[in-house]
C-alpha cells in the first residue's frame, strides 16, 4: 500500500500540478510510515519527511521562497554529511575498524572489504556470527584501519568543502562519488538516490532537473524488483 501511494504520488510531481499538494500527500505518507514504525524507523525516514515538508511548504516559483528553499535544502545536506562524520568519531567504532569488520557478515561488504585484509585476519573476522560473545572486532590491517578513518574523515570534509561556496564546485562531485561508492557497497539505493539529487543542487547548471528520468527509470525497475516481476536483487 505505501509503495503503490508512493508511486503514484511521486508520478503525480512530474506534472507540474498542484505541487505543494502533492507533497502533502508525502508529508502524511511519510508521518504515517515513521508512525506505524516507530522505534524502528530507519533515519533516513526523518529526513525524507523534512524534505517533503519543506517541498509542501516553499514554493520554489516564486522567487524569495525558491531561493530559501534551495538554501534548506543544501544545508540539509551539509548538515547529515558533516554529522554522519561526526558521529563516527565520536563512537569510536571506526577508529580500529569495528564497525565495518562486524559488516563483514554481508556479501557486498565481504566482496569490497575482503581486499583490505591480510588472510589471517579474515580468517578470524568471518568465523564470528555476531553473537553474545563474538569478538573482538577490531582490526590489525593497516590498510583496513585506514579506509575505516577515512570514512568518517572524507565526510567531515566533504561537509566543510560544501559549505564553502569557492570549493563546492569540485566538492560536490566529490561527494557524488563518495556517496555512489558507500551505497553501492551498502546497497541502499533508494536513499542513494535522494541523496545524491541533494548533492546536485550544489552543482552549477541544471543538472538535478536532467537527471529526473535516469532516476525515475532507476527506480521504477527498484519498484519491479521489489514486486516480485523482475529477478530479486538484494537493495534497501
Amino acid at each position: 500500500m505505501a509503495l503503490a501511494g508512493a508511486t503514484l504520488l511521486a508520478a503525480a510531481t512530474v506534472t507540474g500540478r498542484r505541487r505543494r499538494l502533492v507533497f502533502a500527500g508525502f508529508v502524511v505518507l511519510q508521518a504515517w510510515y515513521v508512525w506505524d514504525n516507530f522505534p524502528f524507523t530507519g533515519n533516513h525516514r526523518y529526513l525524507e519527511l523534512i524534505f517533503v515538508g519543506l517541498f509542501a511548504t516553499l514554493d520554489p516559483d516564486e522567487e524569495e521562497e525558491g531561493r530559501l528553499l534551495l538554501a534548506s535544502l543544501q544545508w540539509l545536506v551539509i548538515v547529515v554529511v558533516v554529522y554522519s562524520g561526526l558521529q563516527k568519531l565520536v563512537h569510536g567504532h571506526y577508529f580500529r575498524g569495528q564497525f565495518l569488520a562486524y559488516s563483514l557478515w554481508r556479501e557486498t561488504f565481504r566482496t569490497a572489504l575482503t581486499p583490505l585484509l591480510p588472510a589471517a585476519e579474515l580468517v578470524r573476522l568471518t568465523s564470528y556470527t555476531g553473537a553474545v560473545g563474538d569478538g573482538p572486532y577490531a582490526v590489525s590491517g593497516p590498510l583496513f584501519v585506514l579506509v575505516s578513518n577515512a570514512v568518517w574523515a572524507v565526510e567531515i570534509a566533504l561537509g566543510v568543502l560544501l559549505a564553502w561556496r569557492k570549493s563546492r564546485p569540485f566538492a560536490w562531485v566529490a561527494t557524488l562519488l563518495f556517496i555512489a561508492g558507500t551505497e553501492i557497497v551498502a546497497r541502499e539505493f533508494m536513499f542513494g538516490v535522494e541523496f545524491a539529487f541533494g548533492t546536485l543542487l550544489f552543482a552549477r547548471g541544471d543538472f538535478a532537473r536532467r537527471a529526473v528520468w535516469p532516476a525515475a527509470a532507476f527506480l521504477a525497475l527498484l519498484v519491479l524488483i521489489r514486486a516480485g516481476i523482475l529477478p530479486e536483487v538484494a537493495f534497501h
